[in-house]
């Protein structure tokens, strides 16, 4: 039975006494109060503070207890027009396909929808944001906006457990640190982040430099990165940007393709060659890539050389 769940929708008020029982509650796990309404879900596997589920249900209004993990929310199908109580606050917005909801850990809420629910619920440990920010991050409530960067995170984790496939620990991490980085960086109250980081000091910059010009075959996420200079992934992420004047990501690729510009075209090694050189999975990866980035394909640039 669906505990939370009013058979009828009826009426624009909150049941204030059945607000205020939920105050009592604390889930380990926001599957819990909606049982009835998981279509699918990620419990079992070996992922740590991440948990994702797929939830399918009619109208009816939703009192939904706080949980010890921040909810993120993504609409599926239909439009939807959603009347929202996270906390002291009410809010109201008019959802799209994809766009997304953040109840932070430890908030109540309540749901009252014009159509019948379809979300993706990402349930992230709070442990994660304190990795990715190296401070304790409280976020702020978010009643639905477009996000097409969690909306991605979602659609992979769903077709995760669609194909029953990327069981791994290491693949539920990448994603959680990804998600983490992305909620302090857009959703992180003011008052928690540090928006006076100093800038990556001449040596840090020479460690990274000469890291990433060491190893191009190397997979140099940002977590990586960081730990070369022991700093948190989202300081810094902001710190190389202000060093730097691009992300990391864009740099490390940066480094790869002048590297495969310059074997292309002063050697005669064939593309899958330099592609494994320059850290690309496949010569056909390779090839996108630097066509992307240099407007010609390999071959192209090769015979102009």
């Amino acid at each position: 039975m669906d505990k939370y769940r009013i058979s009828s929708p009826g009426g624009d008020s909150i049941d204030v006494k059945r607000w205020r029982q939920l105050d009592s509650l604390l889930l380990d796990d926001p599957c819990e109060a909606l049982l009835a309404q998981v279509q699918r879900t990620s419990a079992g596997r070996p992922w740590k503070g991440l948990k994702v589920w797929h939830q399918v249900w009619g109208l009816g209004d939703l009192y939904v207890p706080p949980a010890r993990t921040h909810c993120i929310v993504l609409r599926r199908s239909t439009p939807t027009e959603l009347l929202q109580r996270q906390g002291t606050v009410t809010g109201t917005a008019r959802l799209e396909p994809g766009d997304a909801i953040i109840v932070p850990a430890e908030t109540p809420s309540f749901w009252r929808s014009s159509a019948s629910r379809d979300y993706v619920h990402m349930d992230l440990d709070p442990s994660w944001l304190r990795q990715a920010a190296g401070h304790d991050v409280r976020l702020g409530s978010c009643f639905g906006k477009a996000d097409p960067v969690l909306a991605g995170f979602a659609h992979v984790l769903l077709a995760s457990l669609d194909s029953d496939t990327s069981l791994l620990p290491a693949f539920a991490d990448t994603i959680s640190m990804g998600v983490a980085l992305h909620l302090v960086e857009n959703y992180a109250k003011a008052d928690t982040i540090n928006r006076n980081l100093p800038m990556l000091s001449r040596r840090e910059m020479r460690v990274v430099v000469e890291a990433v010009a060491s190893d191009l075959e190397a997979d140099w996420s940002v977590a990586e990165l960081a730990a070369l200079l022991e700093l948190s992934p989202f300081h810094f992420s902001r710190a190389f940007k202000r060093s730097f004047g691009t992300t990391p990501h864009a740099y490390v690729t940066a480094q790869r393709m002048e590297r495969a510009a310059s074997l292309t075209r002063k050697t005669s090694a064939s593309f899958s060659e330099i592609a494994a050189e320059t850290g690309y999975s496949s010569p056909a990866h390779f090839s996108q890539s630097f066509r992307r980035y240099w407007g010609v394909t390999p071959m192209t640039y090769r015979k102009g050389c």
